[in-house]
């Protein structure tokens, strides 16, 4: 008797709406979305309509896909082929998702990052008092170096913000003209 191919949707576990995690590099996840995205966002609105578009086969997928870096491996990995994740990656809602993903995935990098720059800084002071000058004016030309990019990444972070918070004053400036 040949299989037939059920295209009802299987019960799905809910799923609890993305929170996203704050950005503590640079700008607010709201600061990337448009207008429009911030507004369905509220509430999760939007994901929990995205995700119930999803098959169970798409969800369950999803964290695979969004962590491999081609599309063969995300089709190789997840058990799926090539040209379902093609047809799949068409889908404004699952392209959606992967982004989502991606995003959430990199924020909690920079966090571990972030938790380990205290520990790099400790060995970088060791590695200063090292006995052997050579060590020690390599780590004293990183350490300036890396201060410079510091330095330069928090005047650019200021420079922005304050073009930000120049422009809702601009705006309404002359829209009374």
């Amino acid at each position: 008797m040949p299989k037939s191919h059920n295209k009802t949707r299987r019960s799905q576990p809910a799923r609890q709406p993305h929170k996203p995690v704050p950005d503590p590099c640079g700008e607010p996840e709201w600061a990337k979305m448009s207008g429009n995205e911030r507004e369905n966002q509220k509430d999760g609105a939007t994901t929990a309509k995205t995700e119930a578009s999803l098959t169970f086969r798409q969800q369950s997928a999803l964290p695979i896909i969004a962590a491999s870096p081609t599309t063969a491996q995300a089709a190789r990995s997840s058990g799926i082929g090539e040209s379902t994740l093609r047809r799949w990656l068409e889908d404004p809602n699952f392209r959606h998702e992967i982004v989502l993903l991606r995003q959430e995935s990199a924020s909690l990098a920079r966090q571990e990052l972030q938790g380990l720059m205290l520990r790099s800084v400790s060995v970088l002071s060791e590695a200063m008092e090292d006995p052997d000058m050579a060590i020690r004016l390599r780590a004293a030309r990183f350490a300036l170096s890396f201060s410079v990019q510091i330095c330069e990444a928090e005047r650019l972070r200021s420079d922005i913000q304050a073009l930000q918070e120049a422009l809702p004053h601009s705006a309404t400036h002359h829209s009374s003209k």
